[in-house]
């Protein structure tokens, strides 16, 4: 893939943030006239394909991120998001072997209430 100055920045605000996001949200902080939504979604998912971003889905929304392959808590009443480390990375395989089924990776979302939300 093509390193174009519009995906550099589509990388760059991604490394600018620990939380995931949206095409959306990734196109408003770009803020250039010359970069289309479609651009921003087919960009992101070559870099996914590519293994340079990570991608989930939270609440019905597909979000990016780079780093680390790692899982989130959502909060359900302030929707906080909050990152934690995987504890199955390794062991797909051996969870998959009995069914007969090869996995080829995974995603997982824990919803509940944060601390704040749990005493409000």
């Amino acid at each position: 893939m093509r390193m174009t100055s519009q995906r550099k920045k589509i990388l760059e605000i991604l490394h600018q943030h620990d939380l995931p996001m949206t095409c959306d949200d990734i196109h408003i902080m770009i803020q250039d006239d010359k970069l289309n939504l479609s651009t921003v979604y087919r960009s992101l998912e070559k870099f996914y394909e590519d293994h340079q971003v990570f991608k989930t889905i939270i609440n019905q929304k597909q979000y990016y991120y780079t780093g680390h392959h790692h899982h989130f808590l959502v909060c359900n009443g302030c929707e906080k998001m909050i990152p934690v480390g995987c504890h199955i990375e390794g062991k797909e395989k051996a969870i998959g072997k009995p069914y007969g089924f090869q996995v080829t990776h995974h995603d997982m979302t824990l919803y509940g209430y944060c601390e704040h939300c749990q005493t409000h």
